[in-house]
């Protein structure tokens, strides 16, 4: 009997390894592994359980904006959404079914990936290749803003490298911005200090890293929403397709998985770039080439059958 030399058959455990790993990569393998596991955990009260999501509504298009909205934001006051266009220099705003109501020309800005709503008419932009935050105010029935001569703030702890921030949320209730770095670390900052920001006067600016990050199992991300009630950040990431749900401890607590045969889809959500939370736990969320989805509540059902 021919027996394989020890050199060979270290190459063939390797070759399977790389094989191994290539289809983790591609299928998303660990991700599924993660989201089964987490489905089936006991749930903590504040919990969204998001494994029990349901999509309602799914690859809505939105016409005549581009191809690359970025981002979401939820208007408690107006409750529409908001997102941005940064290869058109615009901001968006969505009727919760995804219509357009209303397109701004932004002035004054390069890169926009991230809107955040303040309050009243405040909101703050993200500019992704300056890795700077730019307060402004967009009031009712505007079409174009100039940004130019409006308050900045450039978050230069990583602007040497070129996976910048990506998504950026209000947290009312400490009174701070939450910014979501893509990878290469993958971090979500706090920022205090800015959103209370005054023409021409000094800023006192307070950032910290978060816990919710630290050992982060998602490939990337790409949006960040927090949820008031509960205090905990939710997590989108493109790369794992898939929205996660950490408390104040960096503890995960529930996953939501955009893939085909999950909460209800029939096809994957592809690319993944915004995510909001309405006062009613909906979930809403957009995708690259502007596709809009709204995941609601649903009842605990069994994990679904997963479709590449």
């Amino acid at each position: 009997m021919r027996r394989f030399m020890p050199g060979k058959r270290w190459s063939l455990l390797l070759i399977c390894m790389m094989a191994l790993l290539a289809l983790t990569y591609a299928y998303r393998l660990e991700a599924i592994v993660w989201h089964v596991w987490s489905s089936n955990q006991d749930k903590q009260e504040t919990s969204m359980r998001l494994a029990d999501y349901v999509a309602e509504r799914e690859a809505i298009a939105i016409p005549g904006v581009g191809q690359d909205l970025s981002d979401l934001s939820y208007n408690h006051e107006t409750h529409t959404l908001f997102t941005v266009s940064n290869a058109k220099p615009w901001v968006i705003e969505l009727s919760l079914e995804g219509k357009v109501l209303r397109k701004i020309h932004v002035t004054g800005i390069s890169d926009m990936e991230g809107i955040a709503h303040i309050g009243g008419n405040r909101f703050v932009l993200l500019n992704e290749d300056r890795h700077s935050l730019v307060l402004t105010e967009i009031n009712p029935g505007v079409e174009s803003i100039d940004v130019t001569s409006e308050p900045s703030l450039t978050l230069a702890m990583y602007a040497h490298d070129n996976k910048g921030f990506e998504g950026i949320d209000w947290d009312k209730e400490q009174g701070r911005l939450l910014v979501a770095k893509e990878r290469s670390p993958k971090r979500v900052i706090a920022v205090r200090g800015f959103a209370d920001a005054v023409p021409g006067q000094p800023m006192n600016i307070q950032i910290e890293k978060l816990q919710e990050t630290v050992s982060c199992g998602l490939r990337d991300l790409s949006a960040i929403t927090y949820d008031a009630d509960s205090g905990h950040i939710l997590l989108l990431s493109d790369d794992s397709r898939m929205v996660a749900q950490y408390d104040q401890q960096g503890k995960l607590l529930d996953t939501l998985a955009l893939w085909r045969g999950f909460q209800g889809l029939t096809r994957s959500v592809p690319q993944a770039e915004g995510l909001a939370i309405g006062p009613d736990k909906r979930i809403y969320v957009i995708s690259e080439p502007n596709l809009f989805y709204v995941f609601r509540p649903g009842n605990p059902t069994s994990v679904g059958e997963f479709k590449v």
